[in-house]
């Protein structure tokens, strides 16, 4: 399999980023963006009243249920709105990581010494998104089973939406549950989308910079007295790979610290759901936990990648 192109590579978040209103070679945000978390905000302040509502000993497990789904509401937001601040820096950084990664793909021993790494982040990427797109359709759907259950069991229609939420009314007809259950799955595909395409931006930026650390500590190694010429090339080369990683650090540094303060609660939550909850929410409690596990992984391995490749450098 030959290396793809920084544009192959880039594509899907690219269309991911574009759909939810940040314009990834732009400096502007579309108007869908506000609406978008509005809607985000619509549904955290509705799960939020209900979590305070049922907040009492006697409820500690159903708390434990809800914790999970509020977290990710939250960190969603969390995520999404340092990256929309800094959206110039990300356009500026992902311009120059794209002319050394050209730089490199029309060198065919440089090529070379990227392609396994590349090809790797790559499918990574991939079935990330897969896995996150199975989980929110999980949830998302889930209710209209249920629903359905009842109905061919009792024969009688309970309406059910996908996260519990505090509302000024009861959903005692069609049309007051088809509002609430088409903004529920829609702030789900949303929030899923905000945090997958955070995650994959930093794991692709941080992979990007790291071939070039390897490319650098590659060339030094077999740096022999014909070659002295290029050292100040390499030095320069690698003042400049230096300073893009400064940016991408700067750029997602409060991500990441709210990755592992949330992600964290999150894992402890659904790991006691895991131990002491439904047996039929089980698939969805072990979906989520995947999840959630594969953000703090992906966030901790291609951080201490970078660290690896600077400091071979050295």
């Amino acid at each position: 399999m030959d290396v793809p192109t920084f544009e192959e590579l880039f594509r899907q978040l690219k269309f991911n980023m574009w759909l939810f209103g940040i314009l990834f070679d732009d400096y502007e945000i579309a108007f869908r963006f506000y609406c978008f978390v509005l809607s985000m905000f619509s549904m955290l302040v509705e799960e939020t009243s209900f979590f305070i509502s049922r907040y009492a000993p006697e409820n500690f497990l159903e708390l434990t249920q809800l914790a999970p789904c509020l977290g990710i509401a939250l960190l969603s937001v969390l995520k999404i709105l340092p990256i929309a601040a800094k959206r110039q820096k990300i356009s500026v950084l992902t311009k120059s990581l794209n002319k050394l990664y050209n730089t490199i793909l029309t060198n065919p021993e440089k090529r070379e010494v990227v392609k396994k790494e590349i090809l790797i982040v790559h499918t990574i990427i991939k079935y990330f998104f897969i896995l996150n797109a199975i989980l929110i359709t999980v949830y998302n759907f889930a209710p209209l089973a249920f629903m359905l259950y009842a109905y061919l069991k009792h024969n009688r229609i309970e309406y059910k939406v996908p996260y519990a939420v505090s509302l000024p009314f009861a959903l005692d007809s069609y049309s007051k549950w088809f509002i609430v259950y088409f903004h529920s799955i829609i702030s789900g595909f949303v929030c899923i989308l905000f945090v997958t395409s955070v995650d994959a931006l930093y794991c692709m930026l941080t992979s990007q910079i790291c071939s070039n650390f390897t490319v650098i500590s590659n060339e030094i190694l077999h740096l022999d007295e014909s070659g002295v010429h290029r050292l100040k090339d390499l030095i320069m080369y690698h003042q400049q790979v230096l300073k893009l990683s400064d940016d991408l650090e700067e750029i997602f540094k409060l991500v990441n610290l709210f990755n592992v303060v949330v992600g964290s609660t999150e894992i402890c939550a659904l790991g006691f759901n895991i131990t002491t909850g439904d047996l039929g929410h089980l698939p969805g409690y072990i979906l989520f936990l995947s999840s959630v596990l594969l953000q703090i992984l992906l966030m901790s391995v291609f951080g201490e990648k970078l660290i690896c490749e600077s400091t071979k450098v050295g």
